[in-house]
């Protein structure tokens, strides 16, 4: 005979069964959702940041070589950069206007580099905003004609035609311009005013020793040019701005500027423009070769 007790366990155990095949369903799909959800993350985590932007306001020789997107100054000292510094992400360089980039670095975010400037090329706000390396190169702005100026003062430029680039603050004949004693007539870059300057169309044109070298060969003048530095020389140290958010990736990157600047390889690349950079004797070597 069969008690009423073992007939509610009957009633009861077909209906629990379901039940618990459900549950045991419920957690498997859980547990593979979150088993995916662990893949995904991690795929996610493992995919590298992008190239931190090393911007290049010189668009033409020989910081920028056309058609060789490797070969200009720019970036061969980026790709040198990459190779010393023990930046995760790396740089990549960032043509931009000198404009463009001013505005770029006035985003408080901002986060890379800027290359071959000086403190005095920049307003002062931004001048202060990041760390300067040490000099990567030594440059001169020179005054540049196409017959011969004895200049000992800049007061013997008036009357005279000064072919300048467009944007450009020059800031020891800007007064002068503005005084209605000098004529400037603007070009859209280097290789332009150089042009105007072998047809007369000005005097005297201002340029960096740099950027002579690398354009001078493209404006494809027959006559020779006379070119002289300023009565008050104007030297120019150009250097790296390093903006980063890490104060030990800052240090890190500006020891890297430094030992590349002073690097074979580097001082060949300056050395092909007649260029050279400044204060090696006191840096360390490059961990790798130039």
């Amino acid at each position: 005979m069969i008690g009423p007790n073992a007939l509610m366990k009957r009633n009861l155990a077909p209906s629990a069964r379901p039940k618990a095949r459900h549950t045991r369903r419920r957690s498997l799909r859980l547990t593979v959702l979150f088993g995916l959800a662990a893949l995904g993350a991690g795929a996610w985590a493992a995919e590298p940041a992008p190239p931190l932007p090393a911007l290049n306001s010189y668009a033409q020789p020989p910081f920028t070589l056309p058609g060789e997107p490797e070969g200009g100054l720019a970036a061969r000292l980026v790709a040198r950069l990459n190779e010393e510094a023990a930046e995760p992400a790396g740089f990549r360089v960032e043509l931009q206007p000198r404009r463009r980039l001013e505005m770029t670095l006035e985003a408080a975010d901002f986060a890379g580099l800027a290359l071959f400037l000086a403190p005095e090329f920049l307003p002062p706000e931004l001048a202060r905003s990041g760390a300067w390396s040490a000099p990567v190169m030594v440059d001169e702005n020179l005054i540049v004609s196409a017959r011969p100026l004895a200049l000992t003062s800049l007061e013997q430029l008036d009357g005279l035609r000064f072919g300048a680039i467009a944007g450009h603050v020059y800031r020891r004949l800007d007064p002068i311009v503005e005084a209605g004693r000098l004529a400037r007539a603007d070009a859209p870059d280097h290789v332009a005013n150089l042009r105007k300057l072998c047809l007369d169309r000005v005097d005297f044109v201002v340029i960096s020793r740099s950027e002579l070298a690398g354009t001078a060969p493209l404006a494809a003048c027959a006559r020779p040019w006379h070119f002289m530095p300023f009565p008050q020389p104007q030297i120019i140290l150009r250097r790296v701005l390093v903006r980063l958010p890490d104060p030990q990736r800052t240090q890190a990157v500006l020891a890297a500027v430094a030992r590349v600047a002073c690097g074979e390889r580097w001082r060949a690349a300056l050395a092909s423009y007649g260029l050279a950079t400044v204060g090696c004797a006191a840096r360390p070597a490059a961990r790798t070769p130039g």
